[in-house]
């Protein structure tokens, strides 16, 4: 019995390492997970049972934690707004991964999406090639889904806004990325790039979120590209 005991916990724990270092990799792409000291995601969908206004999903990261009630409130009685907001970047499998189990429980009328200011590790290339495929799952989710990106921030020096950040060359290589895919695929995108250049005065002193007049003017773009997006929807006229 012991034997046999031993033998079991042997091939379990050979399993489980097996399993484990299967988690995040992407063999088509050749990507692993890399991850960032703290890793989060955060899904909010709401009146899951109606259908009577379109269903909105805002998808980011801190940036969207913090205008996403402000968008919410200007919606109200247009629109169910929910979002999906997440740590990991395009380029990371399990963002993937994250992705399809929210659209394998929830359709969408209309996307709202942004997504590179986290994992700085990944090349632009490993961030472009998962643009089409997260285009892919938005338009499997709903082929009649109305899209709309938003490019990524600017990253400013903690406490010396005036520089921009070691990083900052990679997201202005990602939004290039962000701006040819989206005009081949005619995609309205929201420069908030060029907002984040031209008013320092929006940052918090960390250099990445913005100060509550910098969220008011997100809050106020993505709620009026939305409004256009329901105007061209059909059925909720």
């Amino acid at each position: 019995m012991k034997i046999i005991s031993f033998f079991i916990i042997i091939i379990l724990a050979v399993g489980c390492k097996s399993n484990y270092q299967t988690i995040g990799q992407d063999k088509q792409h050749k990507n692993s997970s890399i991850n960032e000291d703290i890793e989060w995601s955060h899904t909010w969908v709401v009146s899951t049972n109606k259908y009577d206004l379109p269903k909105v999903l805002i998808i980011g990261d801190s940036h969207v934690e913090r205008y996403y009630q402000n968008v919410t409130d200007k919606l109200i009685n247009k629109a169910y707004c929910n979002k999906f907001t997440t740590s990991r970047s395009l380029g990371d499998p399990i963002l993937i991964d994250q992705l399809r189990a929210v659209f394998n429980a929830y359709k969408f009328d209309i996307i709202c999406f942004n997504n590179g200011l986290h994992g700085v590790d990944y090349t632009v290339k490993q961030y472009s090639n998962y643009i089409p495929e997260v285009y892919n799952l938005f338009k499997k989710n709903n082929s009649n889904i109305k899209l709309i990106w938003v490019n990524i921030t600017a990253r400013r020096v903690p406490k010396n806004l005036t520089d921009f950040d070691k990083y900052n060359t990679g997201i202005i290589n990602r939004n290039k990325a962000i701006a040819d895919f989206t005009k081949a695929k005619q995609i309205p995108l929201i420069d908030f790039y060029s907002l984040s250049i031209n008013h320092m005065d929006y940052y918090e002193p960390d250099g990445i979120h913005f100060n509550p007049n910098g969220v008011a003017e997100e809050a106020n773009t993505v709620t009026l590209e939305i409004l256009k997006a329901i105007n061209n929807l059909k059925g909720y006229k």
